[in-house]
C-alpha cells in the first residue's frame, strides 16, 4: 500500500476502535487516494479495516494492508512489538509518467514499533523494512480523540515518514537505464535518504449498535525533501479520504 493509504487506514482504525468499544473488529471501506505517491490523478481503492488481538498476537491493517505481529505491554501505557506485512507495489502502467520505469513488485515487509497510549492520546514510532531491496521507512505518528459524545467520536492526527536511500530510490528515483526507457522522457534522479512525507487527518466514527459502526476519514498528505523534487512527482500535496463500516466481536 502507498503512504497515502497507510495514513488513511491509521486514521480510520483509530476512530473505529473508539467507536466499537471493543478491541476486535473487522470491516471494509472504499477510499479515494492518488494513483501513486506524487500522482495528480486519483483512483478508488478498497480499504480493509481489521483490528484483532489475542494475548500477544495481533492482526491489523493500520499500515494499509492486513499484517500480523506480536505485541508486549511494557507498563505505563507503553507497548512494543514486531510486525510482518505486505506491500502491493506500484505497476508502471498505473500512470503514463511511470511507463518505462518497471514495476515495483508486490513484496513482504517486516518491522518493529513502540506505542504510547495514555487515555485519548496515541503516539507511535515504527520502522518497516521491505524485502527485495526496496528499502525501509521510519514513521512517527500521533493522534487524539478530540470529541466523544454518545455514539460519536472524532479523532485528529498526523505523521511524518523518513525513508532510507533504497526506499527513496525505489519510489522516487530514476536510474539512467530507466530514464533511457522512459516514455515521458524523465531525467535520471538519485534521491538521498531523508524525510519523505507528512500527513494530517481527521476521522469521524459512529456506533450504530453494539456490533456495527461507520467511519469516515479525510486528510492531506504532502511529499517533502528529495521525494517532492522527484521527476515522477506530478503533485506533491494531495487529499485522501474513505468511508467504511465495521463489525465488532
Amino acid at each position: 500500500m502507498t503512504l497515502f493509504q497507510r495514513a488513511l487506514c491509521a486514521g480510520a482504525l483509530l476512530a473505529a476502535a473508539g467507536a466499537a468499544h471493543a478491541q476486535n473488529f473487522v470491516g471494509a471501506g472504499v477510499g479515494i487516494v492518488p494513483k501513486y505517491p506524487g500522482a495528480k490523478d486519483y483512483r478508488i481503492a478498497p480499504v480493509p479495516l481489521i483490528n484483532y488481538s489475542n494475548g500477544m498476537f495481533f492482526a491489523s491493517s493500520i499500515d494499509g494492508f492486513p499484517g500480523i505481529g506480536l505485541r508486549a505491554n511494557l507498563g505505563n501505557d507503553l507497548s512494543a512489538g514486531v510486525r510482518l506485512g505486505v506491500n502491493l507495489g506500484r505497476p508502471e502502467d498505473r500512470a503514463p509518467i511511470l511507463r518505462g520505469l518497471e514495476d515495483i513488485d508486490a513484496h513482504a515487509n517486516y518491522g518493529a514499533f513502540i506505542a504510547w497510549t495514555p487515555g485519548r492520546f496515541r503516539a507511535t514510532l515504527s520502522y518497516t523494512q521491505a524485502t527485495k531491496g526496496y528499502g525501509g521507512t521510519a514513521n512517527l505518528g500521533a493522534s487524539y480523540a478530540i470529541w466523544q459524545q454518545g455514539p460519536h467520536r472524532v479523532t485528529a492526527g498526523g505523521g511524518l515518514e523518513w525513508g532510507n536511500s533504497d526506499y527513496m530510490q525505489t519510489w522516487f528515483g530514476v536510474t539512467p537505464s530507466q530514464a533511457a526507457r522512459s516514455e515521458a522522457g524523465l531525467r535520471p534522479y538519485q534521491p538521498s535518504s531523508g524525510l519523505s512525507g507528512g500527513s494530517v487527518f481527521a476521522s469521524w466514527s459512529y456506533r450504530i449498535n453494539e456490533r456495527w459502526g461507520a467511519v469516515t476519514t479525510l486528510g492531506v498528505r504532502s511529499l517533502i525533501g528529495d521525494a517532492k523534487d522527484s521527476p515522477v512527482v506530478e503533485s506533491a500535496t494531495r487529499a485522501f479520504g474513505m468511508v467504511g463500516v465495521t463489525y465488532a466481536f
